[in-house]
């Protein structure tokens, strides 16, 4: 490797984000790019322009307030985005400078609260923003399917005015996808690429939300870039009954593997977050005929920014009784109906006792048929609280005060939020399925996740022996060991083959 290599880090899924709380994807972009600072790696910034169907630099000025607020080397000093940053961009390292808030107005954060103070918090107005939000995605999809049929349907008439050309003699050969160990020469862009041969490209994120990020990285790879990319499970391929069919106003399942497969064939080397998830994908190129780049498993990172010694702040909702907290988006594969229905057994028992549940995490689609459950169910719907919108220091809060966390999902590619509880040294109740036993093999409480009794019963547990419950979280706390960023950073690096003068624990 050239010892002046330039990494870049691909922030394209950051670059318009919205929602005022990170997910488990961009929480895990934006704690691998912590981790490479704070190792003392620095990184340039880089994002896809549909635009110019190409890769641009940016600068860490150009990131929404929202992500600047999660980068802790971004503060009191102003940043320029390269855009209004000085002409030598393309020469220099970004400086990593740190960045003041009140240089720029967070107006997405505003009109966040504005919407909550409108709306309110309730189990209706979670139901009413996802309606809210499948409308919009469907219009979109329905427009774009309009406008697709129309232009088919042009070139059909023109087909039928105009003779077909012969077909050439001797075709050329296209190999299989699966057959692909290095992509096929590509046409050059118009724009000028900000990457010079042997540098290296990071990314990380989501992706698959532009169609054509996948064959712009092919053609930064024709040229010499070398690529790392991550894909954290193949859900949306193996389960596509558990993906919305509609987001964006695109089609998902089939995108997201027609990305799948060019990210496991058409990369330098392919990182996942388990063992389960680099089994799942070795199964799928067996069956597929794919031939995939190397693939190494790193460990997520799974310190929340604002954890610390002092008692956290109170949230906005505080449960009136002990509560048990799930930390999940709501979503068929995370299995908060087998909570609903745990619920209903624990108040059909006891009333008086049954403990509150919150449930913090954002709505996907097909979840409306439960929110209705759970609001119009008077047995529990007093009992079980659905947040959205959850800022880190109140999450902090929850994990510190409830009885016990709970997740139930039935499929992961790693578990994050089971790794977190462990973390805050709180017991957590989780399930045995796919990826999650190897975040600890014996330190959470397993359950089946198709076992509502079995659930039950542990909680029950919980409430009724707070002696076992000290035991167990005395022993998580002298056993688990934190995973920082910078952990996750150094696995990165060492596989890469980049380096970088280690900073702070690894």
């Amino acid at each position: 490797m050239r010892c002046d290599v330039t990494t870049w880090y691909d922030v394209t899924d950051l670059m318009n984000w919205s929602l005022p709380h990170l997910t488990g994807i961009q929480r895990t972009t934006v704690g691998i790019l912590n981790g490479l600072v704070a190792r003392g790696s620095r990184p340039r910034l880089t994002a896809f322009n549909k635009a110019t169907n190409g890769f641009e630099a940016v600068g860490p000025g150009d990131l929404p307030p929202m992500i600047r607020r999660h980068l802790p080397w971004l503060t009191r000093q102003p940043v320029a985005s390269v855009a209004s940053g000085p002409s030598d961009t393309d020469a220099q390292p970004l400086p990593f400078e740190p960045f003041d808030e009140t240089v720029a107005t967070p107006r997405r954060r505003r009109r966040w609260i504005t919407r909550e103070r409108i709306f309110g918090s309730s189990p209706e107005a979670q139901e009413l923003r996802v309606a809210f939000r499948s409308h919009k995605s469907s219009a979109r999809h329905l427009r774009r399917t309009i406008g697709r049929w129309v232009r088919v349907r042009s070139q059909e008439a023109l087909g039928r005015q105009r003779p077909q050309p012969a077909a050439p003699a001797s075709p050329a050969f296209l190999p299989p996808v699966g057959s692909m160990t290095r992509p096929n020469p590509q046409p050059t862009m118009a724009t000028k690429s900000p990457f010079v041969a042997g540098d290296l490209l990071l990314s990380l994120g989501a992706s698959w939300i532009h169609t054509a990020h996948a064959p712009a990285v092919a053609r930064e790879r024709g040229r010499g870039v070398r690529v790392v990319r991550l894909i954290y499970d193949l859900i949306p391929t193996l389960k596509p009954q558990w993906v919305d069919d509609v987001d964006r106003g695109i089609m998902i399942s089939g995108p997201i593997t027609q990305w799948a497969r060019r990210l496991i064939t058409e990369s330098d080397l392919v990182l996942t977050i388990s063992e389960f998830s680099k089994q799942e994908i070795a199964r799928y190129c067996a069956e597929s005929g794919l031939v995939s780049a190397p693939v190494s498993v790193i460990r997520l990172g799974d310190v929340l920014e604002q954890q610390g010694d002092e008692q956290p702040p109170l949230p906005q909702f505080v449960p009136r009784q002990p509560f048990f907290l799930c930390v999940s988006s709501l979503d068929v594969r995370k299995n908060h109906r087998l909570l609903y229905e745990a619920w209903g057994v624990l108040a059909a028992r006891d009333p008086e006792s049954c403990p509150d549940l919150v449930c913090v995490g954002s709505g996907n689609t097909y979840i409306q048929d439960l929110v209705r459950e759970i609001r119009n169910d008077r047995d529990v719907n007093r009992r079980i609280h659905l947040l959205s919108g959850v800022e880190d220091c109140e999450l902090d809060w929850y994990y510190r005060n409830c009885e016990a966390t709970i997740y139930p999902s039935k499929y992961e590619g790693w578990g994050l939020p089971v790794a977190e509880s462990l973390c805050h040294g709180r017991l957590c109740l989780a399930s045995n399925a796919t990826s999650i036993p190897e975040i600890s093999p014996d330190l959470p409480e397993f359950f089946d996740p198709l076992d509502v009794h079995g659930l039950v019963a542990l909680v029950q547990r919980t409430r009724d022996d707070p002696e076992w419950v000290r035991d167990r979280e005395a022993e998580i706390r002298r056993r688990f060991t934190p995973t920082p960023w910078t952990h996750t950073a150094g696995q990165i690096l060492a596989a890469t083959g980049a380096t970088a003068p280690a900073v702070g624990a690894a």
